[in-house]
């Protein structure tokens, strides 16, 4: 709605990271989270988180990030252009976003918060949590810092599933650490979605498995990979 020119300043302003910050005046282009573990705190081009990303259309960008690929300026020691770079996924999505919207076009995106969109429920400093306590600096260079992981469910727009792992590993994730207990509450949103779709399709919503059914609605019948239980064919038919 913001690209759109039909949402206020003040609506997005709750959303973005640095909400103390002046919002770019001008045409923005592009909506991203960091992925603030894959670098030190004092370095200066971030990457770019590579499992969320809002664009707004335009073939000129487009014909540009095609430019940048065929020109291949990636330094083994700098990065894109000897500035973005190197780090995990530098020269793919995590690195050219950063260098197109960063470095070659300034004040033209929006970070957002990623507690809000993208959440990982990553830990936020770089030293390990001990008993639900951070410790050491923040990674994103903050005195202090948000800890995604005490954000309450109801907050969260989208999530990324690596350092949760995949739903359909069925791993109950049931230990008391601050990061597992947030990671089971979103695995229970997965598989409650895929409840109600199968609803949708006229089905009872509900698997044959066994295995932790208040979590997994009966679609694993044991922990680990080979517990899961797939959606069954026809698609979208109510099964015979």
């Amino acid at each position: 709605d913001y690209m759109l020119g039909e949402a206020s300043e003040s609506s997005i302003q709750s959303v973005i990271q640095w909400k103390d910050l002046p919002i770019p005046q001008g045409e923005i282009n592009a909506f991203f989270t960091r992925d603030y573990n894959m670098v030190n705190p004092g370095t200066k081009y971030k990457p770019v988180q590579g499992g969320f990303l809002v664009l707004r259309p335009s073939m000129e960008t487009y014909n540009n990030f095609v430019d940048i690929v065929r020109e291949g300026d990636f330094r083994g020691g700098s990065g894109w252009g000897g500035k973005v770079g190197p780090f995990y996924g530098s020269m793919t999505f995590q690195g050219l976003i950063p260098y197109y919207y960063d470095y070659l076009h300034p004040n033209t995106s929006l970070e957002l918060n990623h507690c809000i969109y993208n959440q990982m429920c990553d830990n936020p400093r770089v030293d390990p949590t001990v008993k639900d306590v951070v410790h050491g600096k923040c990674r994103t260079g903050e005195d202090h810092c948000e800890d995604c992981r005490s954000r309450p469910i109801e907050d969260v727009v989208t999530a990324h599933f690596t350092l949760c792992q995949k739903p359909w590993w069925c791993l109950p994730q049931s230990g008391d650490r601050i990061q597992e207990r947030l990671c089971r509450k979103l695995h229970g949103q997965w598989y409650r979605i895929r409840s109600d779709l199968e609803k949708s399709w006229g089905r009872s919503g509900q698997g044959s498995g066994s295995y932790d059914v208040d979590q997994f609605k009966g679609y694993c019948k044991r922990h680990g990979k080979t517990g899961y239980i797939p959606i069954e064919k026809p698609y979208n038919m109510l099964l015979e």
